[in-house]
């Protein structure tokens, strides 16, 4: 049988759904029909009947929409919702909520399986072996020690900026979706105030404030204003593109690039910003500036970015995620032995990026040394 919800179609199949049903009630069960009840902006609830013996039961189904926006957009949103809500019902007081059997999940077959009793999920991949696929970040390691690129390295550098030049080729110019990474770049746990709450109190910082961190956070939301419609941008991206293990290369050099992450359609900013920053973040970390062989392979990749897209509009969008990313490569946590002045040159170039209506790459030691004003 087909269902509907929203504006997408499900096969469901009726001897897996009887299976299904007698393992969650524990007595045999023969399905007599599924009726759509209605569906609002974030869910559809179906009615399910069955007979057991002389009896009849009825169980309601729901499905959360995943066309409406409400960061509900991809597979794993609508999993968390459901387990929630499964749990909250159960944790309830007795008697104040009706019960919750269990949360199952659709397979391609139209068969069911249980998840309602999930404490925790599992992702089995396959091995990458370091002396294999060393890490990016041995590169650039190795550049701060001896001052020099190779022609390997610019190479390396492309082929990165090819891999995101492919990947952004897919375009989906969904609205929400856009709106969506925009949103997130500002509000997400592990984005921009997500990152900011993890610095220790600013009381204790030399290198920052409560009041700087605070317009940081204001001047991205007047961002997120500024560029959230723009989504005709909105591409297929990484989501979480550095040196530190995500970004590897094989003893045949080419590229392997892990752990993408929180989303699957956003802002291909993201990914530029993410990468680039960190020729900037290991410059001005082991050496205080920004050095003559950290800014060509700066430009070696960001050239080869603008000559595989022609997105020239990228500089209008790029600041907030520059921010994101400054946030993160000058965090006391993650990178405890960066000296204080070297932070304090992050931040002055999250801020004057923030300041800019559009980001100049020619620009990049004036953004580092230059105070806020």
């Amino acid at each position: 049988m087909k269902i509907q919800v929203g504006s997408a179609a499900y096969d469901m199949d009726s001897k897996q759904i009887e299976s299904y049903l007698q393992t969650v009630l524990g007595y045999p069960v023969n399905l007599i029909s599924i009726e759509k009840l209605g569906e609002g902006f974030h869910n559809a609830g179906f009615l399910v009947v069955f007979s057991n013996g002389h009896k009849t039961g009825r169980i309601v189904m729901r499905i959360v929409r995943g066309d409406t926006g409400w960061g509900h957009d991809y597979l794993g949103d609508r999993c968390a919702v459901l387990l929630l809500q499964h749990r909250l019902i159960r944790l309830a007081p007795r008697g104040t909520c009706t019960n919750s059997y269990d949360v199952a999940t659709l397979m391609q077959d139209g068969s069911i399986r249980s998840i309602g009793d999930s404490v925790e999920f599992l992702h089995f991949m396959e091995e990458v072996k370091e002396s294999e696929n060393p890490s990016y970040s041995q590169d650039l390691f190795r550049i701060s020690e001896n001052g020099t690129i190779s022609d390997t390295d610019k190479i390396r550098a492309k082929q990165i900026a090819d891999y995101l030049s492919g990947l952004h080729s897919t375009k989906k110019p969904s609205a929400i979706l856009y709106k969506r990474h925009i949103r997130d770049l500002i509000g997400h746990g592990e984005m921009l105030m997500g990152v900011i709450d993890t610095y220790p109190d600013p009381e204790n910082l030399e290198f920052t404030s409560n009041e700087e961190l605070e317009r940081i956070e204001t001047e991205a939301v007047r961002w997120r204003n500024k560029i959230k419609y723009l989504f005709h941008r909105c591409s297929r991206i990484h989501g979480d593109i550095h040196p530190f293990g995500n970004v590897r290369f094989t003893n045949e050099n080419s590229i392997l690039a892990l752990d993408l992450s929180r989303e699957e359609f956003g802002e291909p900013a993201d990914d530029v910003t993410g990468m680039s920053i960190n020729y900037i973040f290991f410059s001005i970390w082991k050496h205080g500036r920004l050095i003559p062989t950290f800014r060509e392979l700066f430009e070696v990749f960001l050239n080869r970015y603008l000559e595989k897209t022609g997105d020239t509009e990228i500089f209008k969008v790029m600041a907030p995620f520059y921010a994101f990313r400054g946030m993160v490569v000058a965090h006391p946590q993650y990178y405890p032995d960066l000296e204080t002045r070297s932070r304090r040159k992050i931040f002055n170039f999250v801020i004057n990026v923030l300041g800019e209506e559009t980001f100049d790459p020619a620009k990049v030691e004036s953004y580092l040394e230059k105070e806020p004003s």
